[in-house]
């Protein structure tokens, strides 16, 4: 190959690497962007007639507590629906239950395991969002201590990959305001790992 033409190609494979790293750069930061604007909002809807607070608790409230986003908490996960969803009573924190449908498995790697979620669905309704309440090792120390909860788009059918975002892992309402009820995550949805991502604990004032 002579010199010239050697050049042109490696001029070549020079610009594809780049254009690569850009996509890769710029992908990343319209990701953290996102998560970013949407914590913005959160914080400005919890100053709102509809935020979970108390009136007073909401004139002195400045913001809620994040893990720093970071992309590895967005998983894919292998997607694997039931062959035959079942309904359980999922336990409330006011004593109650209330209905969901075992919709769904996900399972996918994170800190170095393979560990498992299940999917729910609320019985009775029409929902194209999974629930998903789960339970890690940060409860109690860095995060709320009855754990956290997931909204997850209920891929289409066929799919066999779905993106869980534990940076979207948010905390139930009864957490700021004792009014409300709110479902306790399963048993089996108890990851045997510490997520560092999404919400934190709440300190009230």
């Amino acid at each position: 190959m002579s010199k010239p033409l050697r050049l042109i190609v490696l001029l070549g494979l020079v610009i594809i690497i780049g254009y690569f790293l850009k996509e890769a750069v710029f992908s990343d930061d319209a990701y953290l962007a996102s998560i970013k604007k949407g914590r913005i909002e959160k914080n400005q809807s919890f100053k709102s007639s509809s935020s979970p607070l108390e009136e007073a608790e909401r004139v002195t409230f400045d913001s809620l507590n994040y893990f720093p986003a970071d992309r590895k908490f967005q998983v894919d996960a292998d997607y694997e629906p039931l062959p035959k969803p079942d309904t359980i009573k999922i336990p409330m924190t006011t004593g109650n239950s209330e209905a969901y449908l075992r919709f769904a498995k996900a399972h996918f790697n994170l800190d170095g395991q393979r560990v498992g979620l299940t999917l729910f669905l609320k019985a009775n309704a029409e929902d194209s969002t999974f629930f998903v309440p789960f339970t890690d090792r940060t409860n109690g120390s860095e995060t709320y201590e009855g754990g956290r909860f997931m909204d997850i788009p209920k891929p289409a059918p066929g799919e066999s990959i779905i993106t869980l975002d534990f940076n979207k892992a948010y905390n139930p309402f009864c957490v700021f305001n004792y009014n409300y009820s709110c479902p306790i995550p399963p048993a089996e949805n108890r990851l045997p790992i510490a997520v560092r991502a999404g919400e934190k604990s709440y300190a009230k004032k």
